[in-house]
């Protein structure tokens, strides 16, 4: 198979299995699951003496809570619920301090209210029959524009729609009322609005005051909102400043950033192999790839590091201002591939594994493709000069094959010939450092009196 065509088919494959690999990991992100499993409860807030896990089951005491940060919108929450005969399940979601939906679930009943800073908004009940205490229910509910459907076991029970809808927010599960709540098999999937992952730092708007912990949501959701943390905007352009000067980036996952790093390392070692192949500079091009993989992974930190916090973000600007490139790029086809590797680093840094590698993908068989098509032109690296004295004694025909022989590529640039003197200029690429040696061999076979002259030959890959 003509290597060209090999390079393009193995490039697309790894390219493939790259974008697969990543697809679920990409789902993970926009959701999470719990089973309760763990007695930690790694990513969740919650009361430290009314929430426990039992059994494999969260199991929450009156007046208790559990809240898992997040920003999700447009969500499917599904969870299985057991309350006792006294006790209400509240089920919180796009839960923040400007807002949050409740759903309230009791024997026989079941409510959704809007609770905001000031008041209380009942968007619709319903009763059911079936909903009674000491069984497990499975409770499903699907937001989408506005509208909100709640399921009680696989059955549509409720509909209600919100004309001023609540974008995104946390999850938070409460037991109200005098008995014991338990929840388990809870699943969460919707839109990503940006904050961090399941399990990251607290999202603005839900995130408890330095040293303390969240307060507790109020026993009815119809009574005094939640009081306001330090992360709450206050009016003022003093308050604004103060509040855009303390806002930090939110932490990393580990994990997020070890695979992205390694992406971009994959990513940045086939732009190279595909800059070397296809390329068409006349520059050393092996050499030259060997930059993109710092740039790519240096581009992906940065972007993570500053993605989101604005402080960050500006202070990089001010660092970049004085960063500037001492050596020249000599040909426009370089400046495109390096701003390829920093568009793959952006890319990952934000967190966008599937669409950086699509945009890859799609650049390297649009390149393969050109490649496949275009003419035949000559695509050289380096300069031959070859001079007689006595032009009797060889022609330019004899010189031009001799070479065409051991160079991929050949091309004349020049040609002088006068009574006493012959010198032709060609331009050539070889693919193998013998095989220049092997043709400087044949020259000298033609006439070992011809002067030979090889120049910029840093340009051999």
């Amino acid at each position: 198979m003509n290597k060209k065509y090999s390079v393009l088919v193995v490039t697309l494959a790894v390219m493939a299995l790259l974008v697969l690999s990543v697809h679920p990991a990409r789902a993970q992100e926009n959701g999470f699951s719990e089973t309760f499993d763990d007695p930690t409860l790694p990513g969740w807030e919650r009361h430290p003496d009314a929430t426990s896990i039992v059994d494999g089951v969260l199991q929450i005491n009156p007046g208790g809570f559990a809240l898992h940060f997040g920003d999700w919108s447009d969500i499917t929450l599904t969870v299985k619920v057991n309350f006792a005969a006294e006790a209400e399940a509240v089920i919180g979601y796009y839960f923040r301090d400007v807002g949050r939906y409740l759903l309230v679930l009791s024997n026989g009943r079941v409510s959704l209210n809007k609770e905001q800073k000031e008041s209380n908004t009942p968007l619709g009940n319903a009763d059911v029959a079936s909903l009674q205490s000491g069984a497990w229910h499975t409770i499903k509910v699907t937001v989408s524009s506005g509208q909100h459907q709640v399921y009680v076991d696989d059955e549509l029970q409720l509909t209600a729609t919100d004309s001023d809808p609540l974008e995104t927010g946390a999850i938070m599960l409460i037991a109200q009322g005098g008995g014991t709540v338990q929840f388990d098999d809870l699943s969460v999937s919707g839109s990503s609005a940006g904050g961090p992952p399941p399990g990251g730092e607290p999202q603005p708007g839900v995130e408890p005051a330095p040293g303390e912990q969240p307060a507790a949501p109020p026993a009815d959701p119809g009574t005094a909102p939640v009081a306001p943390t330090a992360s709450q905007p206050s009016a003022g352009t003093g308050n604004l400043i103060e509040e855009f000067f303390a806002s930090q980036a939110s932490t990393i996952e580990l994990t997020t950033f070890l695979v992205n790093l390694l992406l971009a390392a994959v990513c940045a070692y086939i732009l190279g192999i595909v800059y070397i192949h296809w390329g068409a500079s006349l520059t050393n091009r092996r050499k030259f790839a060997a930059n993109f993989l710092l740039m790519t992974i240096t581009t992906t930190f940065i972007i993570m590091v500053v993605r989101s916090s604005v402080a960050l973000s500006l202070g990089l600007v001010g660092a970049l201002s004085i960063v500037r490139f001492r050596a020249a790029v000599k040909e426009p086809e370089e400046l495109a591939y390096l701003f390829f590797a920093l568009g793959i680093g952006i890319g990952l840094g934000d967190n966008q594994r599937l669409i950086t590698l699509v945009a890859m993908a799609t650049g390297i068989a649009l390149i393969g493709l050109r490649q496949l098509f275009r003419k035949t032109d000559a695509d050289v690296n380096l300069h031959v000069s070859i001079a007689s004295n006595n032009p009797s004694e060889i022609s330019l025909e004899q010189i031009t094959a001799a070479l065409g022989k051991h160079t991929a590529k050949l091309k004349l640039i020049r040609f002088d010939e006068t009574a006493t003197a012959m010198e032709a200029a060609y331009l050539v690429e070889f693919r193998r450092m013998d095989q220049l040696t092997e043709a400087k061999t044949a020259l000298r076979a033609l006439s070992p009196s011809l002067e030979i002259t090889f120049m910029d030959n840093k340009g051999i890959w």
